[in-house]
């Protein structure tokens, strides 16, 4: 049985997307090939035969530093999950990551998400299939909120109540007063993941909007305002089972090797982890794209460079159809429906990404999804790089597709993201420590902004609004109050 990809993804202050991604990333009968509307430039062919002259010239198959299953050798660096780190688990497909998230004295596993503003959990009014055999939250107490929430998704709608509780993340406790949303109705695709909600990272607060990063700080649990994810199994240690590392506060030296890059986030009004890319290449072969596209700041149109979103919520490396056309012309033989691809599975392209001088690669494990069992498509695997226009303008979405390659560093407070070389050879261990906070109780900021409803039903004494676009992907989103 096929599962679902999903993309996760915050839009602004009022919309909020996501995109389950099923049978339907497999291309349909109604498929071509790429060359038959696009081909890579000219100077690709000779490229390719001069590999095909010099195969030892071919910068494939890089070897790692060190292999994943270490076995705890004498070499391996030792991590203690002290308070602020904590391991992330996965889906049986390894399709999204979630960290388990103490809620008043229950605990919940979230799907962290740098691509949503928002926390919210699934309700114990809920009776969809989604919150089914999945942990629901029970408001302390009995008193009903007056406060409510939307969120429209292709596939459905989540909505409930705004409600405040004591939050507890990385053994770091957050003010009483933090709000968010507890779900009644949660779309019937989350049924396929054993989650029961979303942990939105964005990228700063909005004057409606706080994020849990921001209120731990305020409750001096964390003395910067940092988080960083180191996604895939680090460690083989049977005490320990991860699917990667989720940390709150300064970054993880034992999870990495050299220097953090840093680069500054691309200003925008809709909380993104949004930043440059530089340059794209195939191996060492510079990619054009048809689109030029604007990096702002006075900037030249540039057909090279591209802007991004990492998004911790998004399986995929999610593209514009026409720069996902374009990049799957250098793939030979390689077929489209116009949104899904299928590739060689043999492809051997190493994709780089220069970010602010530096670069950065995803691997043919990484973009390479399953084979093809229909016999016609012998040979072929699932392209991880789908086209979907307006999933944010021209912007690409780094998934974990591009995140199991390196090492993250989101900085709220400096407005940058930073990348380093992933540490492989670590060895968990653990410090049993009670939960970090501030004495102090701090006046939490944090509540959903107002909007209009897209569903007026749901909404209860909503004073003000703003006006909310959609496209067939899109979600949006409305949080009274």
């Amino acid at each position: 049985m096929l599962s679902f990809h999903i993309l996760l993804l915050f839009f602004s202050v009022s919309i909020f997307a996501i995109i389950p991604i099923g049978e339907d990333r497999f291309i349909s009968t109604k498929s071509y090939k790429v060359s038959s509307v696009q081909l890579p430039p000219q100077g690709f062919e000779n490229y390719l035969q001069l590999l095909k002259a010099s195969p030892q010239s071919k910068g494939l198959n890089i070897q790692k530093d060190s292999d994943n299953n270490n076995n705890g050798s004498s070499n391996s660096t030792v991590l203690n999950l002290k308070p602020g780190i904590t391991t992330l688990q996965t889906d049986e497909n390894n399709e999204c990551y979630f960290v388990n998230t103490t809620i008043g004295k229950k605990e919940f596993p979230l799907i962290i998400d740098t691509g949503s503003a928002y926390l919210w959990v699934y309700g114990d009014n809920c009776t969809d299939s989604a919150c089914q055999n999945n942990a629901l939250y029970t408001p302390a107490s009995s008193e009903s909120s007056t406060s409510t929430f939307a969120l429209a998704y292709v596939t459905g709608t989540a909505s409930g109540q705004v409600v405040e509780d004591n939050i507890i993340v990385n053994k770091l406790a957050t003010t009483q007063k933090f709000k968010f949303g507890k779900a009644d109705k949660v779309p019937d695709f989350f049924k396929n993941y054993p989650v029961s909600g979303i942990f939105g990272l964005p990228s700063n607060d909005s004057s409606a909007i706080q994020s849990i990063i921001s209120a731990l700080y305020d409750s001096h649990a964390i003395s910067i305002e940092k988080f960083s994810i180191s996604l895939g199994n680090i460690s083989n240690s049977t005490d320990y089972p991860n699917s990667g590392i989720f940390a709150i506060g300064d970054p993880i030296k034992e999870l990495y090797k050299g220097d953090i890059h840093y680069s500054d986030l691309i200003e925008n009004d809709s909380h993104y982890w949004l930043i440059p890319i530089e340059s794209v290449t195939l191996d060492s072969f510079d990619v054009n794209f048809t689109n030029p596209v604007n990096l702002g700041d006075g900037q030249a149109n540039s057909s090279t460079s591209r802007k991004a979103i990492v998004d911790s919520g998004t399986t995929v490396l999610a593209l514009p159809k026409q720069d996902a056309l374009d990049l799957h012309s250098y793939f030979t033989n390689s077929i489209t429906d116009g949104t899904n691809f299928a590739i060689l599975c043999n492809s051997s392209f190493n994709i780089g990404l220069n970010i602010n001088g530096h670069d950065w690669t995803i691997e043919p494990e990484n973009y390479l999804g399953a084979k093809y069992s229909d016999p016609s498509m012998a040979g072929y695997c699932v392209s991880n790089i789908q086209g979907i226009d307006s999933a944010a303008a021209d912007s690409w979405i780094l998934g974990a597709a591009f995140l199991k390659s390196v090492y993250a560093v989101f900085d709220v407070n400096n407005q940058q993201i930073g990348f380093a070389t992933k540490n492989e050879d670590v060895v968990l261990t653990s410090t049993s420590t009670s939960p970090s906070s501030s004495a102090i109780q701090t006046s939490s900021a944090a509540y959903y902004g107002n909007s209009s409803s897209i569903m007026t039903s749901l909404s209860s004494n909503s004073s003000a609004s703003t006006s909310a676009s959609k496209t067939s992907h899109k979600a949006a989103e409305q949080y009274g109050t």
